[in-house]
């Protein structure tokens, strides 16, 4: 097979104005500016607020995409927001028409290349009201696995099996039977992946025989990947993380599919076309896809041990061989004020004097530090921060020069998308060291009266 590219995001609707116009632009500009291109995209749902106003929408959203010529091939999943068959099924009006009787275009599969691409509709309701793709879809579904003689099949659909936190109890695990019995299906056949949306985040899921129960027996390890970042308002709210191997992480995304005979690996960019993930989908690993220029030693949205007591630690805690085994750990981001955190953290008894600094840290591992010709630093921090790599300094952020304390303010308060964005610099790789590693951050309030605080954290291994 002739190897290609794909591309799969979701989820730009935004209350008010329908489509997040200027977001998806600034991800469809970094996807133009891909190499090699896609060959298209797939968008799982939510392209549009919908309501009375849906189809003025969808061919709003249309001629956005077109903007962006060659990437103009789209296959559109249909979302819960532009929940309407009819208005779906004409304004694209190229796909597959009723390869499921009573479906309109809203139920289709193509093929490309070795691979099958199968889209579903998760807008039907079970008996409960729930979402679920219906029984009629799931018959469909088998005889479409059954029928492939392609490598690969991916499957496509708006609302996750197994939501995190965002629409937990509300996305098809509001009616296990339904939601058990089609991922029985996708488990028989052993699809290559599973792509939704709906919850607004990135999160890569590994569902395997832990997730086996009365109703549902697994013999397989699939990915689920959420991708919700296309513009609507973002959210890590969590609930259940169970095998999340990546996330969930609040950010803006989009995710690349590289498909040839020897396997599929998955490269996902933010806005600012930093790398998040990366892994081999087939043949599956929890690790970075092995021609990727950049390995993920600290995803966002990790487990950090933490220190939020207020006490001066001095500079031992910054030590590789500290012991934080007392401490508690919690996932990114921490911190506490902001509505967004999966971690909440302590400021003390007093709301008006709050503690200035809190500590976190974290091991990772490195086989070969000789690959990296530098480390690619990402830090969201409020209000300032600094950051050691195995006990050296290697990195601060609006902190004062000299000799930082445990009471040392920070120099400015921290608002707006300052509170929120991911501050980047490029370190060397002098203090690494194979084996163990451990990153340490002290974050430091502006002020002990000071509403928030915020943390969270990236690092990669660039090769160069």
């Amino acid at each position: 097979m002739e190897p290609f590219r794909i591309v799969i995001l979701g989820d730009s609707s935004r209350h008010a104005v329908a489509v997040n116009t200027q977001l998806l632009r600034t991800l469809l500009s970094r996807i133009k500016g891909l190499s090699p291109q896609p060959k298209f995209i797939m968008f799982v749902g939510d392209m549009v607020y919908g309501g009375a106003k849906v189809n003025e929408q969808l061919e709003y959203f249309k001629k956005l995409i077109k903007d962006y010529y060659p990437i103009t091939m789209l296959y559109p999943v249909l979302g819960s927001h532009e929940n309407n068959d009819t208005a779906f099924s004409n304004a694209f009006s190229y796909l597959p028409n009723e390869q499921l009787q009573g479906y309109q275009r809203t139920v289709y599969y193509f093929d490309y290349e070795n691979a099958r691409f199968i889209v579903l509709n998760s807008n039907r309701r079970a008996s409960n009201c729930s979402y679920a793709v219906d029984a009629k879809q799931r018959f469909w579904l088998k005889n479409t696995l059954e029928s492939s003689d392609k490598k690969y099949n991916f499957v496509f659909f708006h609302v996750p099996a197994f939501p995190t936190g965002h629409h937990y109890g509300e996305s098809l695990d509001g009616s296990t039977d339904e939601r058990n019995a089609l991922w029985s299906i996708l488990d028989h056949y052993n699809v290559t992946a599973v792509f939704v949306g709906h919850e607004h985040n990135y999160c890569r899921r590994l569902i395997d025989k832990s997730f086996t129960t009365n109703g549902l027996l697994i013999q397989n390890s699939i990915y689920q990947i959420t991708t919700g970042g296309a513009g609507s308002s973002l959210s890590a709210y969590i609930t259940n993380i169970k095998n999340a191997i990546v996330g969930p992480l609040a950010v803006y995304h989009y995710c690349v599919l590289d498909i040839n005979d020897g396997g599929v690996s998955l490269q996902v960019y933010d806005k600012e076309n930093t790398l998040i993930d990366s892994c081999s989908i087939y043949p599956p690993t929890k690790g970075p896809a092995s021609n990727a220029i950049t390995d993920m030693l600290i995803p966002m949205g990790a487990s950090w041990r933490y220190f939020d007591e207020g006490s001066d630690l001095g500079t031992s805690w910054r030590e590789p061989h500290f012991d934080d085994s007392s401490w508690p750990s919690g996932l990114a981001e921490l911190g506490y004020g902001d509505g967004g955190e999966a971690t909440i953290v302590s400021y003390g008894p007093n709301v008006w004097k709050k503690y200035i600094t809190t500590y976190f840290r974290k091991h990772f591992t490195v086989d070969d530090t000789s690959i990296y010709k530098s480390l690619v630093l990402r830090i969201q921090r409020d209000d300032g921060a600094v950051v050691y790599l195995n006990g050296k300094e290697v990195y601060r952020t609006n902190m004062p020069s000299g000799i930082i304390k445990y009471n040392t303010l920070a120099v400015k308060a921290l608002n707006g998308i300052d509170e929120v964005s991911f501050e980047k610099t490029i370190i060397d790789t002098n203090f690494l060291k194979n084996g163990d590693n451990v990153i340490a951050v002290e974050i430091h309030q502006v002020s002990p009266s000071s509403s928030d605080i915020s943390f969270d954290f990236q690092l990669l291994g660039d090769k160069g």
